[in-house]
């Protein structure tokens, strides 16, 4: 649905690109904001539960669509939308991570990066439908009817589950001082480095970023209509899909950290590509899909890598505040870039995302002799 906000909506309220760089950015905002916090609410109740939660605020955000006149109307749809997505990503990988030992972990969680990835590839094409047909408004009312109903399985899961909601898959004890497990977390070198990387590569690999201003680069620069761009961003999407599935296979044969860096430089040279020579027509399609190939996978790499070198006491911890600086840093460098494409333009903000995210490669080469 975050498609709808740069092609129809902004036309329809007449909101200008930074207005929608922010709109992006205050989703990965609140929902980074919002990560330790349900990440923290996942050791003390059950993680159906906290599922739950959140699927019901993002299917009440969708009702603020029928009322929404302006910015501030679609700020507010965007932030309970944030707060309700935070759950998924602390609270899944960490249930993922402890239900897969070291060697599947990662193709688990690629698996279930890719799979989300199907839906985000469906989603600009649907949007576009339903908005053709029954209005945006209600489009967000009628995406939100499945969430209510996921809300209402989780919450059924929760309440069949009569183990102990404090132990893990594994038995780990999930329970005690959350504050001492975030301190711990934070002093260790490899989470640190493994965080640093992670904020640098937002500038580049952020999914709600390239939702945001793909579109409008397709419509403004190379005047593809709604459609056209829904389709080509689907291409994108379902690329990534392909290629986060595929890098966490081949992460159960070669290293992890190899294979992050060397997608983080060939993002960063189809970047600078595009910025320095750009591209049309099919060459240009075919740098939009190798870029969704070797971008959106990167952070599933980062994931199952803490994974492997946090215990499990730490785990939960470690990827709240891995969630939390990710979705901090993407909403940074969303608006960042907002105020790049405003100023001038496309080709410099091209340039920038690419040479921001080469000290990631270096990180991760750093982290390759430290794999666990």
């Amino acid at each position: 649905m975050s498609f709808l906000i740069p092609v129809i909506v902004a036309k329809e309220l007449g909101l200008n690109t930074v207005q929608v760089g922010l709109l992006s950015a205050s989703v990965q905002l609140t929902a980074g904001a919002s990560q330790m916090f349900f990440g923290a609410l996942g050791n003390v109740m059950k993680k159906s539960t906290v599922f739950s939660i959140g699927n019901a605020l993002q299917a009440a955000s969708g009702l603020i669509a029928t009322v929404a006149r302006g910015f501030l109307d679609i700020l507010a749809l965007r932030v309970l939308w944030g707060i309700g997505s935070a759950p998924q990503h602390p609270v899944g990988s960490s249930m993922i991570s402890e239900s897969f030992g070291e060697k599947r972990r990662g193709f688990a969680l690629s698996i279930h990066m890719g799979i989300a990835y199907i839906g985000n590839m469906i989603g600009p094409i649907v949007a576009t439908y339903l908005s053709s047909v029954i209005g945006w408004r209600l489009a967000f009312v009628v995406v939100g009817i499945p969430q209510f109903l996921l809300s209402m399985v989780f919450f059924l899961l929760a309440r069949a589950d009569q183990g102990p909601s404090r132990d893990g898959y594994n038995g780990a004890t999930r329970i005690g001082s959350i504050k001492g497990s975030i301190i711990r977390s934070l002093k260790s070198r490899n989470n640190l480095m493994v965080n640093v990387a992670q904020a640098l590569i937002m500038a580049a690999r952020g999914l709600n970023l390239w939702i945001t201003y793909l579109p409008i680069y397709l419509i403004s620069v190379h005047a593809y209509d709604a459609g056209t761009s829904a389709a080509i961003v689907s291409i994108f999407l379902a690329s990534g899909s392909i290629g986060t599935i595929f890098f966490g296979w081949a992460g159960q044969r070669l290293n992890k950290m190899t294979l992050a860096a060397t997608s983080t430089v060939i993002t960063s040279a189809s970047l600078i590509y595009l910025s320095v020579f750009g591209a049309s027509g099919y060459m240009l399609i075919a740098i939009i899909a190798a870029l969704g190939f070797v971008s959106l996978e990167i952070v599933v790499a980062l994931q199952s890598y803490l994974g492997g070198i946090t215990d499990n006491s730490l785990r939960d911890a470690s990827f709240g505040i891995f969630f939390t600086v990710g979705f901090l840093a993407a909403s940074f460098w969303t608006a960042f870039v907002g105020y790049l494409i405003q100023a001038s333009g496309f080709g410099l903000a091209f340039l920038f995302m690419g040479l921001i995210n080469l000290p990631a490669a270096l990180i991760m080469l750093i982290l390759r002799t430290r794999s666990p």
